[in-house]
């Protein structure tokens, strides 16, 4: 009876001490999970050796162009800085970027200019710009935008756009600046054409059924458009050229809140090392980067064009942002009015850059 009852006791005290063991197994788990860093609370990892003490989860929205934070993210370059990226979905139509980063729906602003941060600016959006993207190319495949027209509209010049119905992704965006710019060093009153707010990806259909006399259209888009025998009017590289800088015409931003910037500084500088990464594959592997780009798109890769990127280049100049500010003003852009009032100051920073700084080499 007694060798039963130790028995006992004893199988009592092992399952005890198995299910003792199963309960520090789901804290521990639960405490890993907590470590990892996001935007609604405070966080302590920092940068050490280009890479953070602690992972860290970046919102941002679900891409619907070429945009090397795919690269980033399938590569595996913000990974390795400690980065995990969350997609939060396609922005609303009624939605700015720059609405999405300052409400905290999104963290990264990935996907504008200069005149777009300091339009938000403007607007109370405390946005800056941490990093340059994209600039312009000469060759089609690499070209920041394309203005496409039917073949039988019979639109050959700017001075066919009077009276046109000209599609654009936004108002006060990259594509009615230099729109602007094109009819302006042409002599056209860009008040005489009428501005069709529309999606990239819609353009072309919209454009093949007449709904529309121009497409003005981005990465990937114009090069679908050129396989089903579009014309080319112009590309924002040869209005950039004429401006005096057809590279300087395709320069994206990347931004942050200043808010973001104060609570997460060490965050931001993992995302420039990874960015910077992702800039450079682009440049040395650009067919492998449209193969990416187009699976995570879901579009044939023969209609996919990208973005070139300024590879020798770490960090922002602030000639790139006076030449966008300087165009802005000529064409009396929302925001621009009065030449003076905006300055590059305001909208950039390279302080949390590693490269710049000389934190990293």
């Amino acid at each position: 009876m007694k060798k039963i009852l130790v028995s006992t006791i004893s199988l009592i005290f092992i399952i005890s001490l198995l299910l003792t063991g199963c309960g520090k197994s789901k804290a521990t788990d639960s405490s890993s999970t907590s470590e990892v860093g996001d935007s609604s609370k405070p966080y302590i990892g920092k940068l050490v050796n280009g890479k953070l003490t602690k992972p860290f989860n970046l919102k941002v929205p679900t891409q619907t162009g070429f945009n090397e934070i795919i690269i980033a993210d399938k590569k595996g370059f913000l990974k390795e800085v400690g980065i995990n990226l969350q997609y939060t979905g396609v922005l609303p139509a009624n939605v700015s970027l720059a609405q999405s980063v300052v409400k905290g729906d999104n963290d990264l602003y990935n996907s504008g200019h200069v005149v777009t941060i300091a339009q938000a600016r403007q607007a109370g959006a405390k946005l800056k710009i941490v990093l340059q993207g994209m600039v312009d190319s000469a060759d089609f495949d690499k070209t920041h935008m394309t203005w496409v027209v039917r073949n039988d509209n019979k639109i050959n010049s700017p001075k066919d756009l009077v009276g046109k119905k000209i599609a654009m992704s936004s108002r006060g965006s990259c594509a009615e600046l230099w729109n602007s710019e094109f009819l302006r060093q042409n002599g056209v009153d860009v008040s005489k054409n009428q501005i069709v707010v529309m999606p990239d990806q819609q353009q072309v259909q919209a454009l093949k059924q007449g709904n529309i006399d121009v497409a003005i259209l981005h990465a990937p888009y114009n090069m679908k458009a050129k396989n089903l025998g579009l014309k080319v009017l112009t590309t924002s590289y040869k209005i950039g050229e004429t401006a005096g800088d057809g590279i300087t015409s395709g320069l994206a931003v990347r931004a942050f809140s200043e808010d973001f910037i104060k609570k997460y500084p060490d965050v931001v500088k993992a995302y420039i090392i990874a960015d910077l990464k992702a800039q450079q594959y682009i440049m040395d592997h650009y067919d492998e980067a449209l193969k990416i780009d187009a699976d995570y798109l879901k579009m044939d890769v023969k209609d996919v064009s990208g973005n070139a990127y300024p590879v020798d280049q770490k960090w922002l100049k602030p000639e790139q942002v006076n030449f966008w500010i300087d165009i802005a003003e000529k064409n009396k852009f929302t925001g621009f009015e009065t030449p003076g009032k905006v300055k590059a100051t305001d909208l950039y920073t390279n302080d949390l850059n590693p490269y710049y700084t000389g934190e990293l080499k």
